[in-house]
């Protein structure tokens, strides 16, 4: 019995109720007054909250509404996890930059883990 993939697919209560109160189809936004409830709801006070509207003809077709302050929030703990990333990788660097390299290019660059010609058109970039 695999426990990951059995988790995986569990279903809670909490989910069920987030889908049944929290997505909507483009039909139900634009017939009813849900877009007026949930935008009000977002201005009594921050929320985290979160809405997904969805197109149910394209599948592809999905969004998200939450409240600004929420996002903006969301989008600061980003830019700290970011650069907190970029420092690990430059302090991991210098430590290394006089060590003697074991791996040609050509190794790195067989792994398939390094698109060559990705690499320099973000250089060029």
């Amino acid at each position: 019995m695999d426990i990951e993939n059995n988790f995986k697919s569990s279903v809670s209560l909490s989910t069920l109720d987030f889908l049944k109160s929290n997505v909507y189809n483009i039909t139900d936004i634009t017939r009813k007054n849900k877009l007026t409830e949930i935008l009000d709801k977002f201005s009594k006070e921050t929320t985290d909250e979160v809405f997904i509207i969805q197109n149910s003809k394209n599948k592809d077709a999905k969004g998200v509404f939450l409240d600004l302050e929420f996002f903006q929030e969301l989008l600061m703990y980003k830019e700290v996890l970011d650069q907190a990333l970029d420092n690990a990788v430059i302090k991991e660097a210098s430590l290394r930059k006089d060590e003697k390299a074991t791996l040609s290019l050509t190794d790195v660059f067989e792994d398939d883990d390094i698109d060559f010609d990705q690499l320099l058109k973000e250089i060029g970039e």
